[in-house]
C-alpha cells in the first residue's frame, strides 16, 4: 500500500497527531459537572481515537459542518472515559459547554511519542510540511507545544503550514493539499500525508493523489485497505531504514 522508494516529503496534520483533547482538563470539567469519569489518563487518549473510529463508521452523506456528524465521535469519546450510557445526551452537553469555554484551549494534549518520531523524520533531512483543519491558529499551535516552525530555529523545521481557515479550504477538499506540494516542490504522489481520520485525511490525501497513513493506536481500522502505524515513531522507523 506504501512505496516507500516514491516518498520525497512528509505532510503532517496536527489534531490527532500532535495534539488531541487535553484529558486532565477533559476530567477535571466532567468532575464540576457531576460525572463520574476514567482517572487514568490513557482512557482519555484512547478516547480521542474511539472518536475517530465512530466517525469513520458513518457513510459521509454528512458534513464536518454538521452538528449531527460530531455527535458520533462525542458519545464514542464520552463512552470511553466511562460516562454511562444513560448520561451521554447530558454529558454530550457538558461537552459543548467545555469545548465552547473561551477561556479552555482543548486542543492541547500533547502526544509526546508523535512529536519525537517526528523531530526524527525531520532530522533526517526529509522534508515536512504541515496541513491541517484548523481554526487560524495552526502555526501558532505549534509554536506554543515546541513541535516545529517554518523556516530555522530551535524546533524542528517544515517548510510550510497550512491552515484551512486561512486558505479557505478544507479536507477532504484536494485543494488543500496545493500550497503544501508547492512549496515542498513535490508532485503529489511523491508525497505521504499523516493523519487520523478516514473522512478527511485518509479520503482528502487520496484525492489529491498522495500516498496516506493513518495513525491508529488502538488498531481500530482493521476493516479499512489503507497504511496504518500506532504512531510517528513506527513510522520513523519503517520510512527511515537505510
Amino acid at each position: 500500500m506504501l512505496d516507500r522508494s516514491a516518498i520525497d516529503a512528509v505532510v503532517f496534520d496536527i489534531g490527532g497527531v500532535f495534539l488531541i483533547p487535553h484529558g486532565p482538563s477533559v476530567r477535571t470539567w466532567f468532575d464540576g459537572e457531576g460525572f463520574v469519569v476514567a482517572v487514568d489518563d490513557d482512557a482519555y487518549h484512547r478516547a480521542h481515537y474511539e472518536g475517530v473510529r465512530a466517525l469513520a463508521a458513518l457513510d459521509h452523506r454528512l458534513a464536518e459542518t454538521d452538528p449531527e456528524f460530531w455527535s458520533h465521535y462525542d458519545h464514542a469519546y464520552l463512552a470511553a472515559i466511562g460516562i454511562n450510557e444513560d448520561r451521554l445526551v447530558d454529558a454530550r452537553a457538558a461537552f459543548g459547554r467545555l469545548f465552547a469555554a473561551p477561556s479552555l484551549k482543548m486542543w492541547t494534549g500533547v502526544v509526546e511519542a508523535n512529536v519525537a518520531g517526528f523531530a526524527r523524520i525531520v532530522a533526517s533531512g526529509m522534508p515536512t510540511a504541515i496541513v491541517s483543519n484548523n481554526d487560524g491558529t495552526a502555526e501558532a499551535q505549534l509554536l506554543e507545544h515546541k513541535i516545529c516552525q517554518v523556516g530555522p530555529g530551535e524546533l524542528s523545521t517544515v517548510v510550510c503550514v497550512v491552515d484551512s481557515t486561512l486558505l479557505g479550504v478544507a479536507k477532504p477538499d484536494p485543494a488543500i493539499f496545493t500550497p503544501a506540494l508547492e512549496a515542498l516542490g513535490v508532485e503529489g504522489d511523491r508525497a505521504l500525508y499523516v493523519g487520523d481520520t478516514v473522512h478527511a485525511d485518509v479520503a482528502g490525501a487520496r484525492a489529491a493523489g498522495l500516498q496516506v497513513v493513518q495513525l491508529d493506536p488502538y488498531d481500530l481500522h482493521a476493516d479499512f485497505d489503507h497504511a496504518r502505524f500506532p504512531d510517528v515513531g513506527a513510522l520513523a522507523d519503517w520510512l527511515l531504514v537505510p
